[in-house]
């Protein structure tokens, strides 16, 4: 089945207009659905400004329709999915008050982290939701997770980027603040910090 969004069956008139190329002034002439277009005259390469993306900021087959998604819309995405994840989690541990509170503490302290360390956040929450998560795998395919952030998520909790460092140290801070036993040593530089303040 073709989206509906995307199938020129369901378009009305205003699903191709013209726009002034800045640069050179010629009009530049746009479907609805394109993500750029060049510009005939000068080569300029134009955003489509009346691009509503819509249903691609969840979408997990977005790429697949719209071809290479912008930077901004990527992360927008990212937001929505790792919203779900976190919404999918705190329902299965509803019942278990102590897991729903070392969850909240892991992502204080991945987010504080991530934010000062430069990581994707989207990324991080999402793993840090998932820390101590049996077959995480299965469980982001059953989301419908776009493939390219399953991944991300997935080397995060084997500890195989940057990402995956802040939520050790976030799990590091949880058991610190919880009272228990810390194993292991921090891996990042708020973490280490963090560590130490919250050891006196």
């Amino acid at each position: 089945m073709k989206c509906p969004g995307q199938d020129t069956r369901y378009w009305k008139e205003d699903a191709i207009f013209e726009v002034r190329c800045p640069r050179c002034g010629r009009l530049v002439e746009f479907f609805k659905d394109d993500t750029a277009r060049t510009c005939p005259g000068c080569g300029e390469r134009l955003p489509n400004p009346r691009l509503d993306f819509g249903c691609a900021a969840y979408c997990p087959y977005a790429e697949q329709c719209l071809g290479s998604l912008p930077p901004e819309l990527k992360e927008k995405q990212q937001a929505v999915f790792k919203e779900r994840i976190e919404a999918e989690v705190t329902h299965r541990l509803r019942d278990d008050s102590r897991a729903l509170e070392r969850l909240r503490l892991r992502l204080k302290y991945a987010e504080q982290i991530a934010l000062e360390e430069g990581g994707q956040l989207p990324v991080v929450l999402a793993a840090a939701c998932l820390w101590g998560w049996e077959e995480p795998a299965a469980f982001l395919k059953s989301l419908n997770i776009p493939i390219e952030l399953q991944q991300e998520i997935l080397k995060a909790l084997q500890g195989q980027n940057q990402e995956g460092k802040m939520v050790h140290d976030a799990e590091l801070l949880t058991s610190q603040a919880l009272g228990q036993e810390v194993r292991g040593a921090p891996q990042t530089t708020v973490g280490k910090r963090l560590l130490a303040t919250l050891s006196f």
